[in-house]
Parts: structure tokens; sequence; C-alpha cells
């Protein structure tokens, strides 16, 4: 997992990020999802949860584990409590009202500590892609050295005048879920396809001494 002693701390704080499995329900449209969204941050701002952020991700290529990821974003200290309240007051009759469009893998949450890297740029946040490298460090290696990787990528997206990501992070596991067995996911934000292509074979082409790896990517909307 990624070692907090040598990545640099963001302004961001105490911040974290999640990902919650969902699956399509019998009554799935885009017109039903929308409802769904609508009443969703209707019910977050009359509770008063602190959700900073939120973004429906649909993969790419589908996968078996979900239809979409849905993305939120927390202060740390506030999520714990969001949960408590959510699964004890609300998850029951929310899952009865919307199951039959959007189902809640709650059990089966990827939560994060997200560490920012490199500069944050403008994106179109309604239509964008994300990407996830899975990391795996091979024998003989250590973490530190993805900085000067990640330093010479950053120098050849310059040279090179390629936009290169809107938004890039480092993601540790802050509990033991399928996606903590990974030494680090690179995570990265990108305002089209042809910037990702180009921009992940630069970090590709510097990683392969250092890890095995695979990525999947997202078609991401700000929903909150």
């Amino acid at each position: 997992m990624v070692e907090e002693v040598w990545i640099e701390n963001s302004d961001y704080g105490d911040w974290m990020v999640e990902f919650i499995p969902c699956k399509k329900g019998p009554n799935f449209t885009n017109d039903n999802l929308s409802i769904l969204i609508d009443k969703w941050n209707k019910k977050i701002d009359q509770e008063g949860f602190e959700i900073l952020m939120a973004v429906i991700l649909e993969p790419i290529e589908k996968t078996e584990d979900y239809d979409f990821l849905w993305q939120q974003e927390l202060w740390t200290k506030d999520r714990d409590n969001f949960w408590n309240v959510w699964k004890k007051d609300h998850e029951e009759n929310w899952n009865k009202e919307f199951d039959s469009i959007l189902t809640f893998d709650t059990s089966n949450i990827y939560d994060f500590k997200a560490y920012l890297r490199g500069e944050l740029k403008p994106l179109d946040e309604s239509n964008y892609f994300q990407e996830f490298k899975y990391c795996s460090l091979k024998k003989n290696h250590h973490l530190s050295e993805i900085l000067p990787i990640e330093q010479e990528y950053q120098n050849s997206i310059s040279t090179n005048k390629i936009k290169g990501p809107t938004l890039m992070a480092f993601l540790k596991p802050l509990s033991d879920h399928k996606l903590s067995k990974f030494d680090l996911i690179w995570h990265s934000c990108y305002e089209s396809l042809d910037v990702l292509d180009a921009s992940s074979k630069i970090i590709d082409d510097g990683n392969k001494s250092l890890f095995t790896s695979h990525s999947n990517s997202h078609n991401g909307k700000r929903i909150r």
C-alpha cells in the first residue's frame, strides 16, 4: 500500500473518496436514473450530510462486478457518521423505493485516502473520463521509486505538449476490500479518451520496470 511518509500532503486535509458498486435494476432507464439522483441530492441536503462531491462512473469496458460506480467524496471525520445514520435510518426505505432502478452494494465499498499529485486543471465535469491503474510492485522494488518516475512523466507530457490529466492522485485503501491488495492505485481524470490514451501510455512505459499493472477507464459525470 502507499506509504504516507513519502507522499506530499495536499491542501485537501483529511479528505477521502469511496466508490460504491451499483447494478441496474429491471426499471433502469436514464430518465429514472436522473430521478433517483435528484431525490438522493435532496435527501442529502435535507439530512445535512457532508457529501462534498458525487460522481457516477460507467465502465468503458463492461465488467461483471458492477454497472456503475457511485463515487462519493467526504471529510474522513464525517464518513462513519454518514454511514451509521444512513444504514440505521434511511437505507431500508431507500432500497424499497429505488432497487428496481439501481441497487447499491454498500457491503462492498472501496474506500481510499486520496493524495493529489501534479496540477489541477479545469474540467467539464458533465462528461469526462477516469482511469485507474492497479499497480503491484515487482520483487526488490520500493514505492518511493515511483516519485522520479512521476516527475519524469510530468516532464514528458510537458515536453510533448500533451494535455495530460486534469487531476491525478495516488489512492491508499482505508479498509480491507477487493482493491486493497494493490501496492498503488494511480488515479487520473481526463477531458477526452484521446488525451487519456496518449498520457496513459507514457505512465505505463515509465512504470513497467517497477510494477506489474492493469487499468480500467470510466466515463464520469458529476452528480453533486
